[in-house]
C-alpha cells in the first residue's frame, strides 16, 4: 500500500455526441451538454490527479432504459425489428446494455 488516500469521481454520459455519431440538428442541446461534460471529465481528471483523484466518464451506449421509449416507439417498440437490427449492428455484444453493467463499472472505478 502506498499509504495514499485516493478518492474517485465518476460521470455519466450517453452516445450521441462523441466523434462515432453523426450530427442531428434535433439532438443540437443534449449533444451539447454531453460533449461539454466529457471534456470537463477530462480537465477534472488532469487538475485533480495530483491531489490522488481520479475522475472518469462513462459512456455506456444503448442502456435499455425508459429514456428509449419515445424513440422505440417509433421503431416497433424495445423488442421491435428496428431495435433489435440497430442494437445488432451498433453494440459489439449484440444486445441492450442494461442497468446491472453500468453498476458494475461504477463499482469497477
Amino acid at each position: 500500500s502506498s499509504g495514499i488516500n485516493a478518492e474517485y469521481g465518476v460521470a455519466t454520459s450517453s452516445p450521441g455526441c462523441n466523434n462515432n455519431q453523426t450530427p442531428r440538428l434535433r439532438y443540437m442541446i443534449p449533444g451539447q451538454a454531453k460533449a461539454s461534460l466529457e471534456y470537463l471529465v477530462r480537465h477534472y481528471a488532469v487538475l485533480l490527479a495530483p491531489r490522488h483523484i481520479t475522475v472518469n466518464v462513462i459512456i455506456p451506449g444503448f442502456t435499455r432504459t425508459e429514456a428509449w421509449l419515445p424513440v422505440s416507439s417509433t421503431m416497433g417498440g424495445m423488442e421491435g425489428e428496428a431495435m433489435r437490427n440497430m442494437i445488432s449492428q451498433r453494440c459489439p455484444m449484440k444486445r441492450w446494455g442494461t442497468a446491472d453493467d453500468m453498476g458494475g463499472v461504477v463499482a469497477f472505478l
